[in-house]
């Protein structure tokens, strides 16, 4: 349960959200080590919110229900990513991503004051970022050894907040992980790994508003792959969460096919 302090009353809120993304990737081989990459999403979410102001007499009838669903196009991804050396081990891959604004943005949406919550479900975060990545790889037969480190930079905006425009800095990302993967035979495998996540404060006109929060985000990663024929394979992955900002549980299912 969450208190919340909203303008001369407390109330105390519990909210439940899923989301369920339809992707649709696609990449290209520039060279024998750089290959671009396109992903499209489709985004649907389901935002539960009970909401119950703490105060003299206050009862069940007070409690306030609410719940929003829907879906949409996501926010538009462009990467690229290249490959430093193929002779000597570990191996090197640079990447960068580029995330557009596509999808809507919570910005746009109007608030309901009664729970303080938005009318509508977002689809994407509204602002472009930009997100440089390294990972290396350590071949140990018949296991692989990974590692990498990526910082998302959120480009600041201007957006309309209770109709008056404010300059927000979304707070930046530094993430980490690692694992191993291990080839069980050559056509099943899996992986087991960590990923830590660190959500930097944001900031509205410069200033970092008093209940910003610094987030911590860990989760434990297991996967597995089967390839079902030369052309195609599929790769099942689950997140479990290990810290209270961390999403509790995510199912990634994804069926890659090479033309």
């Amino acid at each position: 349960m969450l208190p919340t302090l909203i303008i001369g009353r407390i109330e105390v809120s519990d909210a439940d959200y899923v989301t369920a993304t339809l992707g649709l990737t696609a990449r290209l081989g520039l060279t024998n080590a750089t290959e671009f990459e396109l992903r499209l999403p489709y985004v649907y979410r389901n935002n539960q919110t009970t909401v119950r102001p703490i105060q003299d007499g206050s009862g069940d009838n007070d409690i306030i229900n609410r719940s929003n669903s829907g879906g949409d196009i996501g926010d538009l991804e462009l990467g690229l990513r290249h490959q430093f050396n193929f002779d000597t081990t570990p191996y090197w891959i640079g990447g960068i991503r580029l995330k557009t604004r596509t999808g809507r943005s919570p910005y746009d949406i109007d608030i309901d004051e009664t729970t303080n919550t938005l009318e509508e479900v977002s689809t994407g975060s509204g602002f472009w970022s930009l997100e440089p990545s390294l990972t290396m790889l350590y071949p140990s037969d018949p296991a692989v050894l990974f590692a990498n480190i990526s910082y998302i930079y959120n480009i600041k905006d201007k957006v309309d907040v209770n109709g008056q425009d404010v300059e927000v800095d979304l707070g930046d990302t530094i993430s980490i992980g690692g694992g191993m993967g291990f080839a069980v035979n050559p056509d099943l495998s899996f992986s087991l790994g960590v990923t830590h996540k660190t959500i930097l404060k944001s900031k509205v006109d410069g200033r970092e508003s008093d209940d910003a929060k610094l987030l911590h985000l860990d989760s434990l990663n297991v996967g597995v792959n089967l390839r079902l024929n030369q052309r195609s394979s599929l790769n099942v992955s689950a997140q479990a969460g290990l810290t209270e900002d961390s999403p509790d549980f995510q199912l990634t299912v994804r069926v890659p096919y090479y033309f």
